[in-house]
């Protein structure tokens, strides 16, 4: 009976175990990259990014027009001029029919716009004998530009790829940020894993000493102070065993919606590997986030267009010269083949300008305030970049004090297993007593928690330096990623 017993409840804990999944840190990472909430939101922004660069470009190719009226109809009574130079109403029925092609090229190193357009108009006058006409504007060519004018096209043209390399880097620096969230989580129930496991082994040797307890309470060879204080610690232990459990329980369900996985999965975790990596030297984590990360690129844009608006103070003077010129050549015909032979130029040349006489100062009051906005932005971009810098030194430092201090902890965690285990003998043949036995299993326990804790703290602060310099430091690689877009 008690053999059937054990092999039913062995399938049971087979059943039990490989409903679970085990699940490392690395895949934690690689799955939150891949499936979280977060992951997918900076993909987007991303995108998003990659269609205003894209729009940016094509709005600087040729743009073609065809434009028309088929028909436009007029009845109506009208005012018209007589021969004599007199007025006269008459009543007027006409159709008109146009139709034009049009190319219009931005010049993004004058800020002009260039045009080429074609285009045929038919006039149709109904009267007792309807009258048709055409008129053919074979080619027109066009220029318009203003000087001494501040050009928006100039500055787009520097500032536009840097704000686009700019976003491909933020999304890999958010794939960086979603993996210390991973990490978090992961070590967050861990941690609840880590300890429950603990107390259930405490719980194990505690049922073994209570049962030995209560030999030598039979025995006289202990009191009953004594044996209550085993019974107590190990009710107790009951207590913070389910307590432990439902904390466990409220992380994994957390880490679960985070990664998007099926709900009511069970989650073992592997306690992560160490580092392979010792030390990160300073010098090398500045050059790679200059190289690589965001913020120099955020430097950039910001200085640009700073520059950008003291350029447009300074060209708004009021002071303006704006230059117009067209060519073309038309014919018109009563007969539409007519309409394009022996076409007659026609030429249009217009320079306007715009001289301020009195404005009290204005314009130099606008270009003084800009000068002092850009001067405060350089100063604002230092400021900035030494914050970084300092901030990156710091999690460097932090990175390679954590990580030498690891192999303390681990030592000490060894250390205090060996010192339990012989606590553990001495208390069972009766040579200490059982506060000296908890004693050295509270340090057992605290000395193997901080491990997983500096474990973390190692492991957070070497994402926290991926994240700001885009390089992987274990492979000694940059960090990049395959964007679909």
């Amino acid at each position: 009976m008690i053999r059937f017993v054990l092999i039913i409840l062995f399938v049971l804990l087979s059943c039990f175990a490989s409903s679970q999944t085990v699940l490392s840190l690395e895949e934690c990472i690689r799955i939150a990259q891949e499936n979280s909430i977060e992951a997918r939101q900076a993909k987007n922004n991303y995108l998003i990014a990659n269609h205003d660069y894209t729009l940016y470009r094509k709005s600087l190719l040729p743009a073609v027009t065809l434009s028309g009226n088929l028909p436009a109809f007029n009845h109506a009574i009208s005012t018209i001029t007589m021969p004599d130079g007199s007025e006269s109403f008459v009543t007027q029925s006409v159709g008109k029919y146009s139709g034009a092609l049009s190319i219009n090229q931005i010049i993004p190193f004058t800020g002009g716009q260039f045009y080429v357009s074609s285009g045929l108009q038919r006039l149709d006058i109904y009267q007792d004998n309807t009258t048709t006409s055409y008129l053919a504007n074979v080619i027109n060519l066009g220029l318009s530009q203003s000087i001494l004018s501040y050009n928006p096209y100039k500055w787009k043209k520097k500032i536009e790829p840097i704000q686009y390399e700019k976003a491909k880097r933020i999304y890999i620096e958010k794939l960086e940020e979603t993996a210390l969230l991973a990490i978090n989580h992961y070590f967050e129930l861990l941690s609840y894993q880590f300890s429950k496991e603990l107390l259930s082994q405490n719980k194990l040797n505690s049922d073994t000493l209570l049962s030995m307890a209560k030999e030598r309470f039979n025995l006289e060879k202990i009191t009953e102070d004594e044996l209550l204080e085993v019974e107590i610690n190990n009710l107790n232990l009951i207590i913070q065993i389910e307590e432990m459990e439902n904390n466990r329980l409220e992380k994994q369900s957390a880490i679960i919606d985070f990664l998007g996985l099926t709900k009511g999965e069970t989650l073992h975790l592997q306690v992560p590997n160490e580092l392979l990596l010792d030390a990160i030297e300073q010098s090398k984590v500045e050059f790679e986030a200059k190289q690589n990360g965001s913020a120099e690129l955020y430097y950039q844009q910001n200085l640009l267009e700073a520059q950008s608006e003291l350029a447009q103070s300074k060209s708004d003077h009021g002071f303006a010269v704006n230059l117009y010129a067209s060519f073309g050549l038309s014919q018109s015909d009563e007969l539409f083949r007519n309409a394009y032979i022996n076409p007659l130029n026609q030429e249009q040349i217009t320079l306007s300008f715009t001289i301020p006489v009195i404005d009290w100062g204005v314009a130099k009051q606008k270009r003084k305030r800009a000068e002092v906005v850009f001067h405060n932005t350089t100063l604002s971009i230092k400021q900035d970049e030494l914050d970084f810098y300092r901030n990156l030194n710091n999690i460097v430092r932090q990175f390679n004090l954590h990580n030498s201090y690891l192999k303390l902890v681990k030592k000490t965690g060894e250390l205090s297993s060996i010192r339990f285990e012989m606590s553990k003998e001495r208390y069972i043949v009766g040579k200490i007593g059982f506060l000296d036995y908890s004693v050295a299993q509270n340090e057992r326990n605290n000395a193997q928690l901080n491990y997983i804790k500096t474990l973390k703290k190692s492991w957070v602060k070497y994402y926290e330096i991926r994240k700001l310099t885009l390089y992987d430091f274990i492979e000694d690689k940059k960090i990049d990623v395959e964007l679909r877009k």
